[in-house]
């Protein structure tokens, strides 16, 4: 059975969810793939990709097949997309080359203990291109079996991808025949491909380093490959990015001057906010954020900078980087002097902007808006705008907060801000919920008194959920 979650054909590739989730070996093991499959949902949601789930590839990419997509993602559920969105572009990039399969494809051979087993095609992650999966009469993919037979045996390359044996650089049909004593994952669809003289591809390498699979159903492997996914929650509160990752919203909902402008610390976007809805001198900013480090850094920025070279200023006053930290780019200060001078363009006179700027009145808040935490530091009945962005789909939170508690949090959030202040307006990057609406939620930017619940009875609902998202009582979750 193949549920299709998401079908408004806008793409030409669709995001074929493959549900593991019942292969995990622990509790904990479940909930963690439970979390990053939920991401996965939002983020390809997001990104403007259908999406299909089931147990049975088979099923996924026949179902696919049938709607007329021309590249199906086979991506196990679990994966993990670490700190960034760079998969997408890497899926667009290899579905523009001309292949039948590009995946993780592996010489098992004797370099392992199944010894002389055939190629195999990992399931973590693939690609299909569909018209030639059609023409080949939609081959079955092939799952492990431990049984002797005969094929011809593929030729590969001498040199291997990533100083691993069992990754040859290329695959070509091979003209001996062979016998094996295994079939390994993919072993049918990998033949028929190269019986035909299609063309069997490695994943690109922006691929393989933007994803990573944990292994659930090895408990072991689990417990190693975790240690990166916790890495990302500890480096996520303490480093900062030195620009903002959402754009500029050039169309607010906010009548001004603004009294007081609230906004999680980052980078200089907030500076072009003031300058849209339009302050005053006794205008206050209120920086919230988890990150202690960021707040101080606004602080610097507020009361040291002279306006003069952003990319200098981050490059001597950025955070220091937690130990083992996830790869920051060489070009990294390059890349923040960039957004710096795209930043620029959208400003006439910007020493003149600076000046008045720092002149206003300050406070930094440390806050978990996912924890217990009030708003005191607010005040009632002034023209108050919000900013916290995309604070209920934080990458770095994600493997250790489910998607209902988030909602949860978005729930109680409302209700705290309707009991301040119903007029205070809100700006979020994205809901909790998104990815998961049955019709499509728009209400991102609004008074917060005209913000409608999440509830989870509203949702479309994945196998997975369909036990611990029943919600019987007549007020959503977090409400009281």
């Amino acid at each position: 059975m193949v549920d299709k979650f998401k079908l408004e054909k806008k793409k030409s590739i669709v995001c074929c969810i493959l549900d593991v989730i019942n292969n995990c070996k622990s509790g904990y093991a479940k909930e963690v793939c439970v979390n990053l499959t939920d991401f996965l949902i939002h983020r390809f949601d997001l990104k403007g990709y259908d999406i299909l789930i089931s147990k049975d590839e088979d099923a996924l990419l026949n179902a696919a097949a049938d709607e007329g997509y021309q590249h199906a993602v086979i991506i196990a559920a679990g994966t993990s997309l670490g700190l960034s969105d760079r998969l997408f572009g890497a899926i667009e990039a290899q579905c523009n080359e001309d292949f039948f399969i590009a995946g993780h494809i592996l010489d098992r051979g004797d370099h392992s203990y199944y010894k002389n087993a055939c190629f195999e095609l990992h399931q973590q992650f693939y690609i299909i291109n569909l018209k030639d999966y059609n023409n080949l009469s939609r081959p079955l993919v092939g799952t492990e079996e431990w049984v002797e037979y005969q094929q011809l045996a593929p030729v590969r390359s001498v040199e291997s991808l990533y100083n691993d044996p069992e990754i040859p650089a290329w695959v070509h049909k091979g003209t001996e025949l062979k016998t094996y004593s295994v079939k390994l994952h993919g072993w049918n669809i990998l033949n028929v491909g190269l019986e035909n003289d299609k063309k069997i591809l490695t994943l690109n390498e922006e691929i393989r380093v933007s994803k990573k699979y944990l292994y659930y159903e090895y408990d072991h492997v689990f417990l190693k490959e975790l240690l990166q996914i916790k890495n990302y929650h500890f480096f996520g509160v303490n480093f900062f990015a030195g620009w903002n990752s959402d754009g500029i919203r050039y169309s607010l909902p906010f009548e001004g001057p603004v009294d007081q402008y609230a906004t999680v610390g980052i980078g200089f976007n907030w500076i072009k906010n003031l300058q849209l809805v339009g302050f005053t001198n006794s205008t206050k900013v209120i920086f919230t954020d988890i990150n202690h480090n960021c707040l101080m850094f606004m602080k610097k920025m507020v009361d040291e900078w002279d306006g003069k070279d952003y990319a200098e200023f981050y490059w001597k006053n950025k955070p220091m980087l937690p130990n083992n930290a996830p790869h920051i780019s060489e070009n990294y200060k390059e890349q923040v002097q960039n957004q710096w001078e795209q930043f620029l363009l959208t400003i006439d006179d910007w020493d003149t902007l600076w000046a008045q700027v720092k002149t206003l009145t300050y406070d930094y808040i440390l806050i978990d808006y996912t924890a217990a935490f009030n708003f005191d530091w607010l005040e009632p009945g002034r023209r108050t705008l919000l900013n916290l962005s995309d604070l209920y789909n934080h990458s770095p939170l994600i493997a250790s907060t489910s998607v209902k508690y988030r909602i949860a949090c978005e729930n109680m959030l409302f209700q705290k801000l309707k009991n301040k202040d119903p007029n205070v307006v809100l700006m979020l990057t994205s809901r909790a919920a998104d990815g998961f609406w049955r019709e499509r939620n728009e209400q991102h930017y609004d008074k917060v008194g005209n913000f409608v619940y999440t509830d989870i009875k509203d949702l479309k609902t994945p196998d997975w959920h369909k036990e611990d998202w029943q919600h019987n009582s007549s007020r959503p979750i977090g409400v009281v």
